[in-house]
């Protein structure tokens, strides 16, 4: 079991994970920093925060896996 970190970016704001989660496989790791990512985003989206949110996930402190989630209104 590895240590993860999901770091975020809001826009020019940026929020670490100093703690983290242990977790088991990739695919849970992948699920939640797309749940984490999706459920910020909307948030920030409809309060108009934010237009970008990524989630940078760290694996026992190593990049591992990147979320990018982007707002265009046309």
């Amino acid at each position: 079991m590895a240590r993860f970190h999901f770091d975020i970016h809001e826009n020019d704001r940026f929020i670490e994970d100093e703690e983290g989660r242990d977790l088991d496989d990739d695919e849970e790791v992948r699920r939640l920093a797309l749940a984490t990512g999706a459920s910020i985003a909307r948030d920030a989206f409809v309060e108009g925060s934010a237009n970008r949110i990524v989630i940078d996930v760290r694996k026992d402190d190593a990049p591992f896996m990147r979320v990018a989630i982007s707002l265009s209104l046309e």
